[in-house]
């Protein structure tokens, strides 16, 4: 049996044609549907890769904090015999994310990267990576003494004088040099049981940075106008004009159009292996993005649907999975799936996710995550409701009657509140989030920073 799970970071759920929206950004989808299932609200369990990509792995929410001593997919595959790999960035899955313990980890980025950059740094830019290290340590500091008003003003300080300055790389490899070597991967090892991950940045910000025609622009940026555009956005949103923000929305759709175009050479290789009928293929994102929706870009911000709601298409040799499933699935879900496909048995396993062809209902769902500079929040999701907590906010919103989140009626529906709040275990309450270390080697900094893991923003 092989398994290929492949992600597309920042992808959300409602970009998509096969979720409702009005471009078809990623046709190839269509190729899974046919014979597959959609899933269609599903919901990462954090709204970006640092906790949302180890709960996929393991299905833990708190995996992010102790990996070494939690298993993952790769690690209880592994030790049944089945080969696993992952391919990507290391940007993508290795700086932010941690080690998930897979057989091979094929990273197509960070020696390229080392060679490309300069020998030089120039004063300025190094001034700048001091003052952001300083700067990064000491809003942390402040935000674990409760001195939130003081850190905000730091960040203000700091977007004032260095927001402009900008970052040299451009953060990950391309969809198609992930597609070249997944499909050399497959070729060597279509003969065995295997578990393979692909890992697709696009459309992680920067967008824009890799295809030569962009499908919804009538032409490619300038690196410089992209960049641009990603430095206003992450740290000023409230600057932005309204051109500008459908210039952004109109760049991730197109890397989002890419993206298909190189997933679909990746089906037509499974096809001439001979796996395309016998595989599972699971297809999903680590979380969505924002355009502004709640202030913000990219995806910094708390558990919003349009950050938590992402594509979740699964197409397997069995015929009698269901076409749609509408009722509430999470990530935490995939790890004990493709075990379960694998016929591996987990009957020991402390697990928070189920199968996702469990049809037991899901009434809760809960996802962790906070804005830049603020302290962490739980969200509890249920059909109807979405309540957010945080040491300092209490947001409930009537998903029925507000599916953009946009009125708060926690102070109306004081008892819902209380319900979903004492719904939340004990350790999602008190867990304790560090900001992204700041690698020592100088390049990978700078795709962090090119990525936005290491931003400094401020507020109005």
């Amino acid at each position: 049996m092989q398994t290929v799970l492949i992600t597309v970071d920042s992808l959300r759920a409602d970009h998509l044609g096969q979720y409702g929206y009005d471009r078809d950004t990623m046709p190839v989808l269509d190729e899974l549907l046919d014979g597959g299932t959609r899933f269609e609200n599903a919901f990462a369990n954090a709204p970006y890769t640092r906790i949302s990509v180890p709960s996929l792995l393991t299905s833990e929410y708190l995996a992010y904090d102790d990996l070494e001593r939690t298993p993952t997919i790769a690690s209880r595959l592994e030790d049944e015999d089945i080969t696993t790999a992952v391919i990507g960035t290391q940007t993508g899955i290795g700086l932010v994310d941690g080690d998930f313990n897979f057989g091979e980890t094929i990273d197509l980025g960070r020696d390229s990267y080392h060679e490309e950059a300069n020998t030089e740094t120039s004063a300025m830019k190094r001034v700048q990576q001091e003052l952001s290290s300083l700067a990064v340590s000491a809003s942390d500091w402040l935000q674990a003494k409760g001195a939130t008003g003081v850190n905000k003003r730091l960040r203000g300080i700091y977007r004032t004088f260095f927001g402009g300055m900008g970052f040299n790389h451009l953060g990950y490899t391309s969809a198609e040099k992930v597609t070249d070597r997944a499909i050399e991967w497959v070729n060597e090892h279509a003969s065995e049981p295997f578990f393979l991950w692909l890992h697709y940045m696009e459309a992680h910000r920067p967008y824009g940075v890799h295809d030569e025609n962009p499908a919804y622009l009538d032409r490619q940026l300038s690196e410089e106008r992209i960049k641009q555009l990603m430095e206003s956005a992450g740290t000023a949103p409230e600057q932005v004009a309204e051109e500008e923000r459908q210039l952004l929305i109109d760049l991730y759709d197109s890397d989002a159009r890419y993206c298909s175009r190189q997933l679909s050479r990746l089906f037509d290789s499974f096809r001439s292996a001979g796996l395309w009928d016998d595989a599972n293929i699971v297809f999903t994102s680590d979380h969505g993005e924002e355009f502004r929706e709640h202030g913000s870009f990219f995806h910094r911000n708390y558990p919003y649907d349009e950050l938590t709601h992402v594509p979740l298409i699964t197409r397997t040799p069995d015929q009698g999975t269901p076409d749609d499933v509408s009722e509430q699935r999470e990530l935490l879900d995939v790890t004990p799936t493709v075990c379960d496909l694998h016929d591996i048995s987990l009957e020991d396993a402390t697990l928070c996710g189920r199968s996702l062809f469990d049809e037991s209902e899901r009434e809760r769902l809960f996802a962790l995550g906070q804005p830049i500079g603020e302290p962490s929040a739980v969200a509890v999701r249920t059909d109807r409701w979405k309540y957010v907590h945080s040491a300092e906010t209490r947001q409930l919103y009537d998903l029925r009657s507000d599916p953009e989140e946009r009125t708060n009626v926690a102070s109306e529906h004081a008892d819902v509140a209380d319900e979903l709040y004492n719904a939340i275990p004990e350790r999602l309450l008190t867990r304790d989030v560090e900001a992204p270390r700041a690698p020592e080697d100088e390049v990978d900094r700078e795709h962090l920073e090119a990525l936005g893991y290491m931003e400094v923003r401020g507020d109005e």
